[in-house]
């Protein structure tokens, strides 16, 4: 009887369903058209969920085909509950071609060192701006103002025009001083440097900005900032920096990949998707180790040692994951960690795990794949002890389906009524890629989740258990109440599952 009631329990656990929650080349509501080639972040903010498109690659924009200036650039789209549909929250200005980062950040302080009297939630984008004809290029940052439902935009920096890679904004950080007490909101303007803004309740855009970097130039775009142990820590390339604190802030390296790669290409990054994980009564931070074009994505831990620095940890090599996924498959390159290692609580095990997301090259043409890149969306769970298995989007994908490509970004359903992570992405690696974005949601019940195929698993096994049953009931001697009454409980469980 045991036998039977873990089997079922297994099932439901391990099942699985998908929902398609947005594909690009739509109208909203309002007549606003929805396109873009990628989803680049999902945030939820203050009970709705957000979700930042680029037309990189997209043949609405006027540098891949398009025929009006004004269409195919950046935008915010808003999901207001799970049972309605996208639309549009922000069009960013004309010549913002992709919204570098996405956002929620806190303020508890204002530009002074005062608390505020009540703590300021901010949903904040940025991108970089030029007309690539006359420039200048401006970096632009986007705050949004929930309560008349717009957005106000201020200028971090502007410069003469240079390779696009110069300005590129990825990631951002609230962090204070622990010496001067100083609140600041930190973000990384490509190879220009690391700007701070304090807030200014004064100001319609909340956020004033230093006119110059804090430090910089980087060789390599930055890609990530972190606070682990109360320090602030960001990736350049092969390097991680630290702040050194206090009235004229330093910055140090205080760890180097060089060992593994001295040479990096600067559209791939070097470190990715730098985050923070628990490490017993510490902080670890986390990261893929991308160089170049024979990537192969491999996964290190950095621990903190007693000489202030970190002892560099292999954890695994996402290709070699994939090519077990994917029987008979070699990667040849694998990207990822778009963002972040996201993590995300399992009420089955009582445990966190995390989310990383990727993409991967294949040569074998029995999987669907769109130049050379395997179609389905997949990615990587790692739990708290370090063990990775490999997901994917919507098992029931097709060769009539747009690719998914990249699993880029993913974040927990804001919404009351629903228990579910919402995933999207798309990256066009320099193909066109006209309105390939998209996002998908994996749904969760209290028992796991269901789709048709676990539908019918389980309907199978209500059969066997029925079966059982009165096989036991008519033949079998030690056959307690309790066993009955537990075969008894499951059989209606299931069958609520089901109706």
């Amino acid at each position: 009887m045991k036998f039977f009631s873990i089997l079922i329990v297994i099932v439901v656990i391990n099942a699985q369903v998908w929902q398609n929650s947005f594909n690009a080349g739509n109208y909203d509501i309002n007549d606003n058209y929805l396109g873009g080639s990628e989803v680049l972040q999902l945030v939820s903010h203050k009970n709705k969920l957000f979700a930042s498109v680029g037309y990189w690659q997209d043949e609405l924009n006027i540098w891949y085909g398009g025929n009006n200036v004004n269409n195919g650039w950046s935008q915010i789209i808003r999901l207001d509950n799970s049972d309605e549909d996208w639309i549009l929250d922000l069009s960013l200005d004309s010549y913002h071609l992709r919204p570098g980062v996405l956002k929620q950040v806190i303020f508890t302080k204002d530009m002074n060192g005062n608390f505020l009297a009540n703590p300021d939630t901010l949903l904040i984008t940025a991108s970089y701006s030029s007309n690539f004809i006359f420039g200048p290029v401006t970096a632009n940052a986007f705050i949004r103002d929930d309560q008349n439902q717009g957005w106000n935009i201020a200028t971090i920096y502007e410069g003469n025009m240079s390779p696009s890679e110069s300005y590129s904004i990825r990631d951002m950080q609230i962090y204070e001083d622990d010496i001067t007490g100083e609140q600041k909101l930190f973000i990384t303007v490509g190879t220009i440097g690391i700007f701070a803004g304090k807030y200014n309740p004064n100001l319609q855009q909340k956020i004033e900005w230093s006119q110059e970097p804090e430090f910089g130039p980087f060789n390599i775009r930055p890609l990530g900032i972190v606070i682990a142990n109360d320090n602030l820590f960001l990736s350049s390339g092969n390097k991680i920096f630290k702040r050194n604190n206090g009235l004229n802030p330093s910055y140090s390296v205080v760890h180097d990949f060089s060992d593994l790669s001295s040479n990096i290409n600067s559209a791939v990054g070097g470190i990715r998707g730098l985050s923070v994980i628990n490490n017993n009564d510490t902080d670890s931070m986390i990261l893929m180790w991308c160089p170049d074009g024979q990537s192969k994505g491999s996964i290190f831990r950095l621990d903190p040692n007693l000489n202030n620095g970190f002892d560099r940890v292999y954890e695994t090599k996402v290709s070699l994951l994939v090519e077990d996924y994917l029987p008979g498959v070699t990667v040849n390159y694998l990207l990822g960690a778009y963002n972040e290692f996201y993590k995300v609580y399992d009420n089955v095990y009582n445990d966190y795990y995390h989310i990383v997301g990727f993409e991967s090259t294949i040569n074998n043409q029995n999987y669907l794949s769109w130049n050379g890149y395997y179609s389905g969306g997949l990615y990587a769970i790692r739990s708290s002890s370090g063990d990775y298995e490999i997901n994917e989007i919507s098992h029931d994908f097709s060769l009539n389906d747009n690719p998914l490509i990249a699993t880029r970004c993913y974040v927990e359903s804001p919404f009351n009524n629903e228990d579910a992570i919402y995933f999207g992405g798309f990256d066009p690696n320099g193909f066109i890629a006209t309105n390939k974005a998209w996002i998908y949601k994996k749904i969760n019940t209290i028992y796991g989740d269901l789709n048709n195929d676990s539908v019918i698993d389980i309907l199978d096994i209500v059969l066997i258990v029925n079966l059982v049953l009165l096989n036991e009931y008519n033949y079998a001697a030690d056959l307690n109440e309790d066993e009955i009454i537990n075969i008894l409980d499951i059989v209606q469980m299931v069958s609520l599952i089901i109706d």
